[in-house]
This record gives C-alpha cells, sequence and structure tokens, in this order.
C-alpha cells in the first residue's frame, strides 16, 4: 500500500523508525522543507497519490496546522486513516477521539508493529485488490497552503518560540522567508536559525526520553539489570548529558548486580533499597578551572589601574542557571521558601519579605537563562544548592568569571579576540530574546565555559570598588555584572567590560551562573 504519514518535525527520528518497520508498503513522508508553494504542491500531489494516511499524534502534530490540513485533505479524499498514537496522555481533537488509534508511546514493540500492519492489511482488503481509488477532491487552486499572515509572522513566531513551538516558528518564518517577508530592522535569518536549534535539541530530548525510558524498565528489575546497563552505555554514547533518573548511579562498574535493588522510584518492595543518587539538576554541569593568574582591568577609585589576581582552582556551571533548574529551587517546600536561605545577610531578608512572591521569567523554556533574578534571589539559590550538593556553591567571584571566560589567554572574548556573531547572543543576532543556553557551542571559552558573552548579564559576588577574594555580602551595595546580553552590543559582551547595579532590582537581561569551592 502506498502510505503518506504525517508527523510533527520534532517527532521526525521516531517517524524514520516507523517507517522503516513497513519496509514491505511504500512510505511517504515530508521532509519539511517548507519551501514555499512547491512544497504544498507536492504534499497535495502525494496526497491524491497514497493509499492511506498515517498520522502519527504527539502534542504537536495535534496542534499542528499543516499536519491537520494534511489529515483533512486525506479524509475527504476517502483515504484510510491509521493513528498512531506515539506520546502518553495524549488529549485527542474530536475528530481523532472517536478512532481506533495503534498505540506507539511505549515504544516500538511487536504488539504495536502487528496492530498497525494487521489495520493495514484490513484496509487493503477492504478495498480491495485492484479496485479504482476516490476520485480526487483536491483542486490546487481552491487548496491553499497554511500561511501566516505576513504582518503578524515574526511576532507570531516569536510567541511559538515561547512557548516551546519551534516546529510552528520555523514553519511561519520558512513561510515568510518564501513569501519574501523583509524588515529592516529584525533578522528573518536569525530568529529561523534560533528556531531550528530549539527545533532541533526538543527533537533530541524527546527521542532520548523515549529511548531511555525503555531502558529504565530493564535497570529497575534485578533480573534485566545487566542487559538493561549495557543498553544505557551504548545510550550514552548517543546522548551523553541525558540521564534524568541517574542511571549512572545503578550503572557504575561497583554496582552488585546479584542483590542490588530495583530503582527506588519503582517503589521496590523485597530487595533492600540502594544507595540514594545525588541530588540533580538538569544541565548543571561543572567545568574544572586550573589555579591560575588573570589580571583584572580597573574601572573604579580603588582600583584605578588593572590589577593581577592569583585564582585558585574552582569549578563553575558550564550554563547559566536555567529556567528548570530555578524553578526546581521555587518547587522544593526547603527551597524558596525556606527563609534560613537568606539569612546571610539582614537586608536579604528585609528585601525578601518585601518581594513576597518570586518574579515570573519574562522568557519561559526549560533551557533557557533564568532572568528576573535579583543578586539576593541569585545568593539565596546558591546557599539551597550548596545544602543540597553537600558542597561550597556561591556566586563568581570578578576574577573567577573573568578566568573562566578568558583562561590564560588576553582574548576580548571567550573563543578570541574578534568579535564573531554566530557565537553568542547580542543585539547584532537580532533575535531581540533570550536563547537557549546550549545554543552556541563555538562560543565555548578555553575551559569550556558556554555563554560567557551576551544572552544575558551575570551576577557576580564583588560590590562595587571591591575586588578582593573575599567581599562582604550584607550591604546594599551595587554589585558586578559581566558578559553582557542579547539586547546589548559586542562591545558590552567583551570580557573585560562590567558595570554595577542596585542588587535589589529584577531585569529580563540579567541573570547568574554558579561556581563550586573545594
Amino acid at each position: 500500500m502506498r502510505l503518506f504519514v504525517s508527523y510533527a518535525r520534532v517527532d521526525k527520528p521516531y517517524c524514520i523508525q516507523i517507517v522503516d518497520t513497513l519496509e514491505a508498503h511504500d512510505s511517504w513522508f515530508d521532509q519539511r522543507l517548507y519551501a514555499g508553494q512547491n512544497w504544498w504542491q507536492e504534499i497535495l500531489r502525494r496526497l491524491d497519490w497514497c493509499e492511506g494516511f498515517i498520522y502519527l499524534l504527539s502534542p504537536d502534530s495535534v496542534a499542528s496546522e499543516y499536519c491537520r490540513k494534511e489529515f483533512e485533505l486525506a479524509q475527504s479524499l476517502g483515504r484510510p486513516i491509521f493513528p498512531i498514537l506515539i506520546h502518553k496522555d495524549l488529549n485527542l481533537p474530536p475528530s481523532l477521539a472517536e478512532v481506533h488509534y495503534v498505540d506507539f508511546s511505549e515504544g516500538i514493540t511487536v504488539e504495536a508493529v502487528t496492530g498497525l500492519l494487521n489495520a493495514i492489511t484490513i484496509a487493503e482488503r477492504r478495498r480491495g485488490a485492484g479496485s479504482p481509488l476516490p476520485v480526487s477532491a483536491i483542486d490546487a487552486e481552491d487548496v491553499k497552503p497554511p500561511t501566516p499572515d505576513s504582518g503578524l509572522v515574526i511576532s507570531a513566531a516569536a510567541e511559538a518560540m515561547e512557548k516551546g513551538q519551534f516546529d510552528k516558528a520555523v514553519f511561519l518564518l520558512k513561510q515568510a522567508k518564501a513569501n519574501n517577508f523583509v524588515s529592516q530592522f529584525i533578522s528573518i535569518d536569525a530568529l529561523l536559525q534560533e528556531a531550528l536549534a530549539g527545533l532541533e535539541r526538543q527533537s533530541y530530548l524527546r527521542e532520548a526520553e523515549r529511548e531511555y525510558r525503555q531502558i529504565a524498565d530493564l535497570v529497575k528489575f534485578t533480573r534485566t539489570r545487566r542487559l538493561g546497563c549495557e543498553a544505557f552505555k551504548a545510550f550514552r554514547q548517543a546522548f551523553p548529558d541525558y540521564d534524568p533518573d541517574n542511571l549512572s548511579v545503578y550503572c557504575s562498574e561497583t554496582t552488585n548486580f546479584s542483590i542490588s535493588a530495583p530503582l527506588e522510584r519503582f517503589a521496590p518492595k523485597e530487595p533492600p533499597a540502594p544507595p540514594v543518587p545525588a541530588f540533580r539538576l538538569p544541565l548543571l554541569e561543572w567545568c574544572p578551572v586550573p589555579e591560575g593568574n588573570v589580571l583584572i582591568e580597573g574601572n573604579g577609585k580603588t582600583y584605578p589601574e588593572p590589577k593581577l589576581f592569583q585564582v585558585p582552582a574552582f569549578e563553575i556551571s558550564k550554563y547559566p542557571i536555567t529556567n528548570a533548574q530555578y524553578q526546581a529551587f521555587l518547587d522544593d517546600p526547603e527551597g524558596y521558601a525556606n527563609p534560613a536561605w537568606w539569612e546571610f545577610s539582614p537586608l536579604a531578608m528585609e528585601v525578601r519579605a518585601e518581594n513576597g512572591e518570586p518574579k515570573a521569567p519574562h522568557f519561559t523554556g526549560d533551557e533557557r537563562p533564568r532572568e528576573m533574578i535579583n543578586w539576593f534571589d541569585s545568593m539565596a539559590f546558591c546557599a539551597w544548592l550548596s545544602d543540597k550538593l553537600g558542597a561550597r556553591v556561591t556566586l563568581p567571584l570578578v576574577n573567577q568569571w573573568v578566568r573562566a571566560a578568558r583562561g590564560d589567554s588576553s582574548w576580548d572574548f571567550p573563543w578570541g579576540e574578534r568579535f564573531i556573531r554566530e557565537r553568542c547572543n547580542t543585539s547584532e543576532s537580532k533575535l531581540k530574546m533570550t536563547s537557549l543556553v546550549n545554543r552556541y557551542p563555538d562560543g565555548a571559552s578555553p575551559f569550556g565555559v558556554v555563554d560567557m558573552a551576551g544572552n544575558i548579564w551575570e551576577w557576580c559576588l564583588n560590590p562595587k570598588n571591591d575586588l578582593e577574594d573575599q567581599p562582604e555580602i550584607t550591604s546594599s551595595q551595587e554589585r558586578a555584572v559581566h558578559g553582557g546580553s542579547f539586547i546589548g552590543p559586542s562591545t558590552r559582551a567583551k570580557i573585560s567590560f562590567r558595570y554595577y547595579l542596585n542588587p535589589r532590582l529584577y531585569y529580563s537581561s540579567i541573570g547568574f551562573r554558579v561556581v563550586k569551592l573545594p
């Protein structure tokens, strides 16, 4: 049977796997290139060509205007519809709620594949070998592609990116380019690259979670744990930064496979429970910075001239603190709500009482940097994280921040002397919003620290005119910020540039990262 596969681009890796299981059939799926009218003409031609319509059901495909359009056209042509559920707990629209679907949400299992092949076989028999297809109801002149209003395309794309709907944002921006939309001040290409990067990361995480869950189900049982850990080792080659259940703790070389218990999250009853995994935040990775010297440019009365500092070894977070990481602080009953984290200063407790509820971020998305954070909030987060990790976590000193950004060089930027727009998010990028913290790996510092130029300013520990190693932390003195932001020019993203702000204030362009001390 000739099959048309409709899917959201974020689900493309899973789409390809499913198509591979249907090798006995002639399957076609759109590569989602969104190449103007030629793209739409090919969609119409393939809908006319197909003998069956497979609809991969996920939150993104159900919300997708173009997926819905493809589905409606397939229905109008009388094509057999084969819905495949690929995401658990999905609220189906009324048009699909009563349609029987094949459940692939647990993976490509024998039962799921058999169910799909049986449905296709039954549809073939009902049509009868050699029977003509229904006459095409598609008139290319009447059936237009989903086309955004050119006057609203930028705001619609920005709103989609803000909601994490990167597939929709890519569609809107590529259609805008195909329709020759031009803005004097906004770069469509820059926005499109940001949306594509978000989509790629989203697709990566979705594929990782799908494969990871199946491995975790093996690791949870004693008899299959060794096989699960072998699979996890291979999994880590493709997804090195994904381990939400800390399977690495259970699959370490010291794990006793014969007696170790299932993961605590599965509530084992018989074997003794293994040690509780270490506290973990998503994307919290540490970059070691060895001992070394750093020259700090003077810009105050106390330090009118550059001063050389010897900086002991420390570790610094690879990324700025993200929305997801800060949300863990807010959600923890012993986190933001615990007054103990503000007791480092009477002023901090006063500011905490004045503000009451935490400020919401201006830009949402788990992997965007958390902004709308004042200096006292960031210090409280450090106190909470210190307690969780059993380590000394704090904001970076100015000399630590500069050392982590520059290493032993005298560069203006983490990657070298010359500004390169493609390596950071400053006003030259014309995004006018924060970007994912892992968006610019090529902009990393000599120690692998990412996002130290642009995106958001970062609070540092030092007050104005005090660059020493043990600055006071109890006063209302202005505090240093480094790194530049998405709304500032590249000149302000230079490593040497810093300025000082009232620690009480909140901005949508200021966040923080943390250091861990020996």
